[in-house]
């Protein structure tokens, strides 16, 4: 689709949607609405401290590992979380496969849940090239939780949520362990004729969780910003007072009593309709809307050509991917990399 047909789309009124099979896009310059699932709806990330601390910890990790991300919000609820982030296209799958990878490692793996198999499903992203996109993004974070009646404010919630941290500006803290060290010091210990207990607490690493201003409101001062998300948050405590119609939240007590394996309905994308997800979760008519579906219709028909090219070659690692592309790992070779004109 041409950006002369993109626009005679809009003007019958109708909506862009991704196709059935695209290779995934990402943009630099871009921010994203990405949302992590449980395996089956299960309640594996029911809050905790020690879940808390994990999380916060793996999050402040990955963003010093893949320095080019930036977080703008994040909420984590029982059974999938929500992810606003922006960066290159060869740092974000990373960031999102290191945040599940060390999750399920470090707490998939505990004696709490004890959970060998998979953790978690594909996640699903949208893009947000708009000013109002973003902002209706991070409202839609912010409501995680009192949208479900779980609390009244999103602030109660027991678990990893940006709220506080956006209304405070004070960071979110948690802890790691250096797995590392502390095996090390475990096996010198063992060695020695009178070994002494190696307590784990001993090995924790501390880090400090940021969030990173939302693009659109870079211009803003850091107070100015603060104002903007309390009128988010205000707006939120309403609305959900106002679906629950008088009655009481769930309450942090009850959800951390809620078993790990209790399963409920995983929700839908905000961008999704019916079944089909839109390319991006933005106005249509907006410059920067038509923009980047123009550069998503390019990237798409590079990829195909690619595609379709190393079915006619004798060497299929010829190929020529567009820059940024997620490569099939049959094309994953050094030529495979070479960026398309």
């Amino acid at each position: 689709m041409s950006i002369s047909e993109i626009d005679a789309a809009l003007e019958r009124g109708e909506k862009l949607y991704a196709a059935t099979r695209h290779a995934r896009f990402i943009k630099s310059d871009v921010p994203l609405h990405i949302i992590l699932y449980a395996v089956q709806g299960r309640h594996l990330l029911r809050p905790c401290p020690e879940l808390n601390d994990i999380i916060v910890g793996v999050l402040a990790r990955a963003l010093f590992l893949y320095a080019k991300v930036e977080l703008y919000a994040a909420a984590f609820l029982s059974n999938h979380a929500h992810l606003m982030l922006q960066g290159p296209p060869e740092q974000v799958p990373a960031f999102i496969g290191y945040v599940k990878r060390e999750i399920s490692y470090r707490w998939g793996h505990s004696r709490q849940v004890n959970r060998h198999g998979q953790m978690w499903r594909d996640y699903r992203m949208v893009a947000l090239p708009t000013a109002e996109s973003q902002v209706q993004s991070l409202r839609y974070v912010l409501s995680q939780s009192v949208k479900e009646g779980l609390v009244v404010r999103p602030q109660d919630w027991p678990g990893v949520h940006c709220a506080r941290s956006l209304l405070t500006g004070a960071p979110m803290r948690g802890c790691l362990l250096n797995g590392t060290r502390y095996s090390r010091a475990v096996d010198a210990e063992k060695r020695k004729r009178h070994p002494r207990p190696v307590h784990r607490r001993d090995f924790n690493i501390e880090y400090a969780l940021t969030f990173a201003p939302l693009p659109a409101w870079k211009h803003l001062s850091e107070a100015t910003r603060r104002a903007e998300v309390k009128a988010l948050v205000d707006g939120i405590i309403a609305d959900g007072h106002a679906m629950r119609k008088g009655r009481p939240p769930m309450g942090a007590r009850r959800i951390m009593r809620v078993p790990l394996d209790h399963m409920t309905d995983l929700p839908k994308e905000p961008w999704r309709e019916r079944v089909r997800p839109l390319v991006c979760w933005a106005s249509p008519h907006a410059p920067e809307t038509r923009a980047y579906l123009e550069d998503y219709r390019l990237f798409q028909h590079a990829f195909r050509v690619a595609s379709d090219e190393t079915k006619q070659m004798a060497d299929p690692f010829a190929a020529l991917f567009p820059e940024g592309a997620h490569i099939p790992g049959r094309y994953n070779s050094p030529a495979a990399f070479v960026t398309a004109a």
